[in-house]
């Protein structure tokens, strides 16, 4: 979501609803997700922002106080507040502002790199945390790659498979980067028209441990061509280099020899086995556990 600067003269107006949440489960962000697309319908929209943390904000902006009025006390609205204060709200606000001045800065000089998210190119692609714009390739991945993929990875609903979702866990990938709790780094192609692997530096510890977890999956058809580890290779440096990350853990299924094979190439050593480790495909399986220590 970009900064929002109104296209028409001031004054215009705000919605503000502010929150603290007890549950920030998947469908609390499918219902904002849904409350977002509802105003967006509405007479006189112009635009939103959003934000995550201990407190949640979502900003609906308005062009004339008829139609800011309208959204606060639209029906849907106010039934979707109800039903928040029996299953997420601690706490609440829905606020009116008239913005009276609007004053926006944006870079304009393309050679400055401003960007927090990293961006690193590759021999053969790139890799990246995903804009929300890209949530279509992740979208094509999962589904493209769904039976090949389904024998390494947790049942799925049907949900995990929509395009709503997949927006709202490039959402996720890009918060949970900012909070530095994990880093999802998505090797595409070139032109970035492809998602080819997708790789997850996830639990981020800091302190006196400064590790991680690592889970990747790659395309069929890319299997055999070194592009896992060329992406895993490239996300270790990031990770040792930038974050400071200096112990990245991984576990593979015994039966899988691709990813022990990729692991081993990438220096990672066996610490040991796990029984009945993680549930995989509706089965609870045994976990080879190894680790990359670049201490």
């Amino acid at each position: 979501m970009s900064v929002f600067s109104s296209p028409e003269s001031t004054p215009y107006f705000a919605i503000m609803l502010s929150s603290k949440l007890m549950l920030n489960d998947l469908t609390y962000r499918i219902m904002a997700e849904k409350t977002l697309e509802l105003a967006k319908e509405q007479p006189g929209f112009l635009g939103a922002e959003c934000g995550s943390g201990e407190m949640d904000l979502l900003v609906t902006y308005w062009s004339t106080r008829k139609a800011a009025d309208a959204w606060l006390n639209h029906d849907m609205l106010r039934r979707i507040l109800s039903i928040g204060e029996n299953f997420w709200y601690e706490d609440y606000s829905l606020k009116l502002f008239e913005v009276m001045k609007d004053m926006r800065f944006k870079c304009s000089d393309q050679t400055v790199h401003a960007s927090r998210f990293p961006r690193i190119e590759t021999e053969r692609g790139v890799l990246r945390i995903l804009d929300e714009s890209q949530a279509p390739l992740l979208h094509d991945y999962i589904n493209q790659e769904k039976t090949f993929l389904a024998p390494w990875e947790p049942l799925r609903s049907e949900g995990y498979y929509s395009l709503e979702t997949c927006m709202l866990r490039v959402r996720e990938m890009r918060r949970d980067f900012l909070e530095d709790k994990g880093v999802v780094l998505c090797f595409l192609s070139p032109n970035e028209d492809r998602m080819l692997a997708y790789t997850n530096y996830s639990n981020i510890i800091r302190g006196v441990f400064q590790a991680c977890n690592l889970g990747y999956s790659l395309r069929e058809s890319e299997q055999g061509k070194g592009i896992m580890h060329e992406a895993l290779k490239a996300g270790l440096d990031y990770l040792f280099k930038e974050l400071h990350i200096d112990r990245i853990q991984a576990s593979y299924m015994p039966r899988n020899a691709r990813s022990a094979a990729v692991l081993k190439k990438l220096g990672f050593d066996k610490e040991g086995v796990a029984r009945d480790y993680l549930k995989i495909n509706g089965q609870w399986e045994d976990h080879i556990l190894t680790a990359l220590v670049l201490r």
